[in-house]
């Protein structure tokens, strides 16, 4: 899914854009558009009748049976589209349209815990840490904590990256010490957590 992975205020921010977007009048706008089957029918007809005179090589009739193949063909796409769209809902809709079901997916690796959690500053000090890239990762929980750090409820999710790499360590509070720990994540699947580093007070 592609907001799976999304932290939840991100998630929160993506969803109140859609929802301003989202209105009943864009719904209604929208089943306007649809290709319905009665509608279908007709463009079907319409294509059909003509390939009799494209076959005959009347230029009128050629360029009938082109217009009608082209509206037929917006047609199909329509309706195709629409049996994707609700996939999420129900895959079994577009196997009727003779869309084959995708194949199950390979066992993926069992993400595992990162050992080398490292911290580095820029130029104006600005801190970050980076670690090595995690075979089947396909993004990094990064979570820290201000208190004792043998204590669970301390912890909490300071940001999400697609990247290992240079994660910008935004949003704490340098002048406590501060304890760092990540775990890999795929979809809905998280793996262990890595090794903890601090970042002391300035």
């Amino acid at each position: 899914m592609p907001h799976s992975n999304l932290p939840h205020p991100e998630m929160l921010a993506k969803s109140e854009e859609m929802r301003q977007i989202w209105t009943p009048e864009l719904y209604a706008y929208l089943l306007s558009l649809l290709v319905t089957p009665e509608k279908y029918g007709e463009l079907h007809n319409r294509f059909e009748n003509s390939v009799t005179g494209f076959l005959k090589g009347d230029p009128e009739k050629v360029k009938e049976c082109e217009e009608a193949r082209g509206n037929l063909d917006k047609a199909m796409s329509i309706v195709q589209g629409l049996g994707k769209a609700v996939s999420p809902i129900d895959p079994t809709v577009q196997h009727k349209f003779g869309v084959p079901p995708p194949k199950a997916p390979s066992a993926a690796a069992e993400l595992t815990a990162a050992k080398d959690l490292r911290l580095f500053f820029d130029k104006s000090g600005q801190p970050y840490c980076s670690v090595s890239k995690l075979a089947g990762a396909k993004g990094y929980d990064l979570w820290f904590c201000e208190g004792e750090p043998s204590v669970d409820s301390n912890w909490k999710l300071l940001t999400w990256s697609s990247s290992c790499q240079g994660i910008y360590l935004n949003g704490l509070n340098r002048t406590k010490t501060n304890y760092l720990k990540l775990r890999g994540k795929r979809g809905n699947e998280v793996g262990p957590w890595s090794n903890m580093v601090i970042l002391p007070p300035v």
